[in-house]
């Protein structure tokens, strides 16, 4: 019996000591957790160590942040030279199809007579000032330079930009003009007949400079309005072909005199749009014939004349001889008439 009870106790003092094991692990290890999850969240991307000892990273799972930059502006150059004339002043036309970053500037060259220390300037956009400008005498030369920088990313920003040198007794100016390339048709007015086909063809640029357009639209003139042409209502009237993105081709089929008019070609750049023209003339295979049928006409007309003429001349020379003859016989008559009472008066007698 005790041998029995000793064995039972030995037995629950082996179960209280594994029970006891097991909740210091427990507890060991949830309060080691909450650590190693604060320091991974302190830190997310620090090198942890797996279990076969190699290091490896951590992922964040964070999205990372979006950085928007502005995009980077080809930087152009250009420069005015001008005396100090007001005849003198001058225009340059700058042609620009993309965004682009400009330097403008404008220099004044000054005789070595004029003593000047400062001179005002005054840079416009169109009409409206938008910058002043001072510049002091410069002892090297006798260039008086003057620059504006303009970030060309809108249409609005196109146009005349004007550098004003307020120099006495008359102002002196130059002018920038920013435009988008301007297109232009390959033959102005083309002349073609009912019932047949054309090709109107517009290209922007020359063989040295060559632009490319982002899109193209043909319009054609209803009255005062002008309206775009759409090939896909009418397939079997317009098609339009783009070989090279400088120039576009429209094909008109079944031209009838209704199809006469102007036709206009819009390239599209980033920064705007410009338009050029092509005059069409549908002719009828008769009209080149008017001229001749008025020339035959007028032979005609004068052959008639002559004719009428010749009859009416005729006609006369006929009467004036019948006249004549009438006066010869009546002639004739009357001297005979006078020798037969001759001879009967010398028989009385």
């Amino acid at each position: 019996m005790s041998a029995s009870v000793a064995s039972h106790s030995l037995r629950l003092l082996l179960l209280l000591v594994v029970w006891g094991v097991l909740d210091v692990g427990s507890s060991s290890s949830s309060s080691s957790t909450p650590a190693a999850d604060t320091s991974t969240a302190q830190n997310p991307n620090q090198e942890t160590t797996s279990s076969n000892g190699i290091f490896s990273q951590r992922t964040s799972t964070s999205a990372p942040r979006s950085v928007t930059q502005a995009p980077i502006l080809p930087f152009k150059k250009y420069n005015l030279t001008m005396k100090d004339s007001p005849k003198d002043s001058v225009l340059k036309t700058i042609i620009l199809q993309s965004p682009a970053e400009l330097e403008l500037l404008c220099s004044l060259v000054l005789k070595p007579s004029m003593d000047v220390e400062e001179i005002e300037v005054v840079w416009k956009k169109e009409n409206e000032t938008i910058k002043n400008d001072r510049i002091f005498k410069n002892e090297s030369k006798n260039s008086w330079c003057s620059r504006h920088e303009v970030n060309v990313t809108t249409r609005d920003q196109l146009g005349s930009y004007t550098c004003v040198y307020k120099t006495k007794p008359e102002e002196v100016n130059s002018t920038f003009h920013l435009q988008v390339p301007e297109p232009h048709g390959k033959s102005e007015r083309i002349i073609s007949y009912v019932g047949d086909f054309v090709v109107l063809a517009c290209l922007v640029g020359s063989e040295t400079h060559q632009y490319n357009p982002s899109s193209w639209v043909w319009y054609t003139k209803n009255g005062s309005e002008q309206v775009a042409i759409n090939t896909t209502l009418m397939p079997e009237k317009y098609t339009i072909t783009q070989e090279h993105a400088n120039m576009t081709k429209l094909k008109i089929m079944g031209l009838s005199e209704e199809d006469t008019g102007v036709y206009s070609c819009e390239a599209v750049f980033p920064l705007g749009a410009r338009k050029g023209e092509v005059s069409l003339k549908v002719l009828t295979y008769m009209t080149p014939l008017k001229p001749f049928l008025a020339i035959a006409a007028e032979v005609v007309l004068f052959v008639a004349i002559i004719f009428a003429y010749e009859a009416c001349t005729k006609k006369k020379e006929f009467q004036v001889e019948v006249e004549k003859e009438f006066e010869q016989t009546e002639t004739l008559k009357t001297e005979d008439s006078n020798g037969v009472e001759n001879s009967t008066r010398q028989r009385k007698v």
